[in-house]
């Protein structure tokens, strides 16, 4: 049930006013954009305090009601997060929130392109084999140790592309936790420190999904795994297995 409440502030339009417990509330709106004036699509403001949130307009506005002193976050996906603290100023003007986007240094792996089986044996030549020796009639008894090379340099390939292909992954996993941190400062999981990389490696999509999807969907999907990653029998305790006659 909760979790359920926690998914209806979220999801509210960028209209809803957030119920608020002090005496005197503030109606707080402007924009949200890039550092290049751009709408950012499927950004969010949620009030700390109050739990109270929702997805900014189309247009890049939006309108939230907070108490004096309340912390207003404002993100996105694949944006730092800014955190604006409410003053009575704000009553009479537009807050413009401008988010940057995160900014991720990738090591760029170097692939070789494949040599022919001519560039090898000019290598061999070099080495001071000379290729007319190890004919023998019509068979080319250099084949095997060609091969040899040649496998080893197709491996060597396919290694620098596994290690690319998993520079990527933990790149893309560690984007995911720091993600999902913000997703438990808005309430939308619950994860302790220690769970992070484990669900962020249960519920990693991949590249072409995560950079598909609209913010909306990828919550929905994280919401869906977050329910099955609680249901894993190493996560369930004993007193789950436990029901009342």
């Amino acid at each position: 049930m909760l979790t359920r409440m926690l998914a209806i502030a979220v999801f509210l339009p960028a209209t809803f006013i957030a119920q608020t417990t002090c005496d005197t509330t503030i109606v707080v709106s402007g924009y949200v954009l890039s550092t290049d004036a751009q709408v950012v699509p499927a950004s969010m403001a949620v009030n700390r305090n109050s739990g109270g949130g929702s997805f900014v307009e189309t247009d890049g506005s939006f309108l939230v009601r907070a108490c004096p002193s309340d912390t207003l976050v404002f993100g996105a996906i694949g944006y730092y997060s800014v955190e604006k603290v409410v003053d009575v100023s704000m009553k009479t003007e537009s807050l413009d929130i401008i988010l940057r986007k995160l900014e991720v240094e990738v090591g760029v792996a170097e692939i070789f392109a494949p040599r022919t089986l001519n560039q090898i044996l000019k290598d061999i030549e070099t080495l001071g084999y000379d290729e007319k020796d190890y004919r023998v009639s019509s068979v080319n008894a250099l084949q095997s140790p060609i091969t040899f090379l040649y496998e080893q340099f197709s491996r060597v390939e396919k290694s620098k592309r596994l290690v690319a292909e998993l520079e990527n992954t933990d790149k893309r996993r560690e984007l995911l936790q720091e993600l999902f941190a913000k997703y438990v400062d808005y309430d939308i999981i619950q994860l302790g420190p220690e769970e992070f990389k484990e669900f962020a490696e249960y519920c990693d999509p991949g590249d072409e999904l995560l950079q598909e999807w609209t913010q909306y969907e990828f919550i929905l999907y994280v919401k869906r795994q977050y329910s099955l990653f609680r249901m894993l029998p190493s996560r369930l305790d004993d007193s789950d297995y436990e029901y009342d006659k």
